[in-house]
């Protein structure tokens, strides 16, 4: 049996295409919850493993001063840097509406939203409802896992003290 070179270049094309669909694939899987705490600093984040990526969703708490940041980096298009915007987050039947800004990652040139000096209750109100979490900004939206939503979100209440 005798194999042709087109066919050998198809099969290699399909192997290629089916292992970038792999690797696209498992990197969204590495998106997970992570609870951090240092010197006053506590945060729970939705994001890559890897500290030196971006998270999609992080709430900061500054316990020092007094003051909690949300940031939810997701790209909003046609949305400009100061521009009033709202963040809605819900699972379950849990909601909560935060008011915030956009704001631009020179680095990147992504275009997100953040909300500074927010309350924690009403947000961990919503972290802590069954299923996933939905965050909203305008037509933006995102539906992140709640896979070990739980034991972060317990850990943070924890650490942070700011209602």
């Amino acid at each position: 049996m005798m194999i042709r070179p087109a066919g050998v270049l198809f099969a290699a094309a399909l192997l290629v295409s089916a292992l970038l669909a792999g690797r696209s694939a498992q990197a969204e899987e590495t998106l997970v919850w992570l609870e951090k705490s240092s010197e006053g600093l506590v945060s729970i984040a939705y994001g890559p493993v890897d500290p030196a990526e971006t998270p999609l969703f992080l709430l900061s708490c500054f316990n020092a001063m007094g003051i909690a940041v949300l940031d939810v980096h997701k790209e909003i298009p046609d949305a400009k840097p100061g521009e009033p915007l709202t963040i809605e987050l819900s699972a379950g039947e849990a909601k909560a509406s935060i008011k915030g800004e956009a704001a631009r990652d020179e680095a990147s040139g992504v275009t997100f939203g953040e909300a500074s000096d927010v309350a924690v209750k009403p947000i961990l109100e919503v972290l802590r409802a069954a299923g996933p979490l939905t965050i909203a900004m305008g037509k933006t939206s995102a539906t992140l896992s709640e896979q070990g939503r739980e034991q972060a979100v317990a850990k943070f209440s924890q650490d942070c003290q700011l209602d």
